[in-house]
């Protein structure tokens, strides 16, 4: 039987009301801008416009969208690992903006965790025959994640690799 020190689950469901109550809360903004084009009402006019008031939440709808999917699962049971990401809010409406990836741990060369400002980006290496140099990159958001998930992430990630080159040496010294 396999290790089963390899074996992890992260799921960050938790975030799912925070983000479900933020895009509401946008929409609402958006409703509250348009009513108030169609019927000023004064002291609120004379504080900000109304456009300029559509236009923010508009544009925040738009940035929290491009920042990438929220809800982030890892699961590393069996000889598969599988990564699911999804925008909690957008996958109702269109279901195609779901990510699921599995491939065998196997396959697993390397991993790396970018910090770019507000954003933190899992990258995987795996070895792949569909491209000319025999690796594929795969990125996935992590910025949603705790610091001690992104912390079992690493770890999990890190005993598959050391796994994978032990069994490589192994495999070399047998045919030697």
């Amino acid at each position: 039987m396999k290790d089963e020190k390899n074996v992890m689950r992260i799921n960050n469901k938790r975030i799912i009301p925070v983000i479900e109550t933020l895009y509401t809360l946008l929409f609402i903004g958006i409703f509250i801008a348009i009513l108030l084009i169609i019927i000023p009402i004064g002291f609120i006019t004379n504080l900000i416009s109304p456009y300029i008031l559509l236009g923010l939440f508009i544009i925040s709808i738009f940035l929290f969208y491009k920042f990438g999917h929220q809800h982030f699962e890892y699961n590393s049971d069996g000889e598969v690992i599988n990564i699911k990401t999804q925008d909690i809010f957008w996958v109702k409406y269109f279901p195609n903006s779901k990510s699921v990836v599995d491939f065998p741990k196997k396959k697993l060369i390397n991993f790396k965790i970018e910090k770019k400002f507000f954003r933190e980006t899992l990258e995987l290496y795996v070895t792949s025959k569909r491209t000319s140099n025999g690796i594929t990159k795969l990125k996935f958001n992590i910025t949603y994640l705790k610091e001690d998930e992104i912390a079992d992430l690493k770890r999990s990630l890190s005993k598959i690799i050391k796994n994978n080159k032990e069994q490589q040496t192994d495999e070399v010294e047998a045919e030697l």
